[in-house]
């Protein structure tokens, strides 16, 4: 089978001065936040990384119920859009979303079975994977934006399509 690999010539785009601006300046922020590691202290890791932990410190009595509030949102949200039906799959979510919520709530306020209070079970969740995950999505999908929205993506995609097309035609037997 023979891959076509000759591509039909466009015709070129008018950019802004703006446009590339944007585009550069927007692409390296993302950059930076993403895959530079920063030392800051003592800690060398990435500009997201910094930023979450920066408000974990200053804001150590109110994350714990930010994140609570987010579990909240997310398990009233199929109910309160009418989607929570719509499936089997979307009823066994829903559900699992109200059982987090109530999970949630008993490891908040120190209410439930003594094996949910374990160093190793409940806490370690919800204060190492609950809150780091829900300040991190809501960060880091800030700065993806500016990796994707501004064409980052679709540029990186073009120079890499020579690649891909050798690697297709190397597999298909070319």
């Amino acid at each position: 089978m023979k891959v076509n690999t000759s591509k039909q010539p466009s015709l070129p785009v008018q950019t802004s001065t703006g446009q590339a601006w944007k585009f550069f300046i927007y692409s390296a922020i993302g950059i930076f936040m993403f895959f530079v590691p920063v030392q800051i202290g003592e800690t060398s890791s990435i500009m997201l990384d910094h930023i979450v932990s920066w408000i974990r410190m200053q804001f150590p009595a109110l994350v714990p119920y930010y994140a609570l509030i987010v579990i909240a949102l997310g398990a009233v949200y199929p109910f309160y859009t009418k989607t929570w039906n719509k499936d089997v799959v979307a009823i066994v979510f829903s559900l699992l979303k109200v059982l987090g919520l109530m999970v949630a709530i008993m490891l908040m306020f120190k209410i439930g079975p003594s094996w949910l209070f374990k160093p190793d079970m409940g806490p370690f969740l919800y204060d190492k994977l609950v809150i780091s995950v829900g300040l991190l999505v809501p960060i880091g999908s800030i700065f993806l934006a500016l990796l994707v929205g501004y064409g980052l993506l679709e540029f990186v995609g073009v120079l890499m399509q020579p690649v891909a097309d050798l690697e297709n035609a190397r597999t298909l037997g070319d």
